[in-house]
């Protein structure tokens, strides 16, 4: 019985999921019953896991997206997430000003960079693999390996540092979230994007091949409300926890006859009322797919 890598607790651990998407046999999901966290053990040695990520995640990837991603190659990347761009705008526009600093952690192929310095942010980014890094510099991106090598060569804060889908791959979340939130300016925002270990392909529905796909080795970590206000009220941090939801119901009615992703806009049949209706039920009752973390510096 393994004790909870995030609060230590050693009683009440629960198997969550036997089954890990690219992992062996001897690893595992556990879910605390104390802090509600669902984590990965045994977990990638650091070696283990700098290797995979500079040179096996995008192969990865490839693996588990669904027909409406590439990650063939960089620009591929970008033109087949533009829909995230637009997705995610309308919780980061009322923190993006003209001239602010802004990093983001994770930023991949930088399709999210490109949209910020199209409305005049100053723009870092730091991204571990060695394919989309050597991309970021060649577009003309200030970009870094990791947040140690930032931090040696540039001397600066910034107004707004933003990560999408990183947090759940971090190992020790208490440490990440205090170094990225002392390179925050006074009044600076942290917005996160964070799997949500309540989606309803997982928290309701039964499909077995979800659960083969969903518990993935890259993750140290899954998320749910209880998990991230444990970590956040201990850390002493003030924040917002909001609820969204990436897939359509023609996502899920996919998994449910195919057991496979994609299906993203499948069905013509439902009209966007019943779509809107079907999303809005599951971020209503928390059962939404993604949590929007914002972490607020006074």
């Amino acid at each position: 019985m393994p004790i909870c890598r995030v609060c230590k607790c050693k009683e009440n651990q629960i198997l969550r999921a036997d089954y890990v998407f690219g992992g062996k046999d001897e690893h595992n999901f556990w879910e605390c019953s104390k802090c509600g966290v669902i984590y990965l053990y045994p977990y990638l040695t650091e070696e283990e896991e700098k290797h995979f990520y500079k040179k096996e995640f995008e192969k990865f990837m490839s693996k588990r997206v669904g027909d409406h991603r590439d990650w063939s190659n960089a620009q591929k990347h970008i033109d087949s997430n533009q829909d995230q761009v637009k997705r995610r705008w309308h919780f980061l526009a009322n923190h993006l000003h003209k001239g602010k600093k802004i990093l983001e952690i994770g930023c991949s192929s930088g399709f999210m960079m490109d949209a910020f310095k199209n409305v005049g942010l100053d723009c870092y980014g730091v991204e571990p693999s060695g394919e989309f890094l050597e991309f970021l510099k060649k577009n003309g991106h200030q970009a870094y390996e990791s947040i140690s090598e930032l931090k040696n060569k540039e001397s600066i804060k910034f107004d707004l540092i933003v990560h999408f889908f990183v947090f759940e791959h971090i190992a020790n979340p208490f440490d990440f979230l205090k170094e990225t939130y002392e390179m925050l300016n006074d009044g600076g925002v942290i917005i996160a994007e964070i799997p949500s270990a309540t989606d309803v392909l997982t928290s309701v529905y039964n499909i077995p091949t979800f659960e083969k796909f969903y518990w993935s080795i890259a993750h140290h970590y899954y998320y749910n409300p209880q998990s991230l206000k444990y970590i956040l009220d201990e850390l002493g941090y003030k924040y917002e926890l909001l609820a969204e939801q990436r897939y359509d119901l023609s996502n899920h009615i996919t998994w449910m006859m195919d057991g496979k992703p994609g299906g993203q806009g499948r069905f013509d049949i439902f009209s966007e009322k019943t779509l809107e209706a079907y999303r809005n039920d599951l971020i209503n009752n928390w059962k939404c797919d993604t949590i929007i973390l914002k972490i607020f510096k006074d």
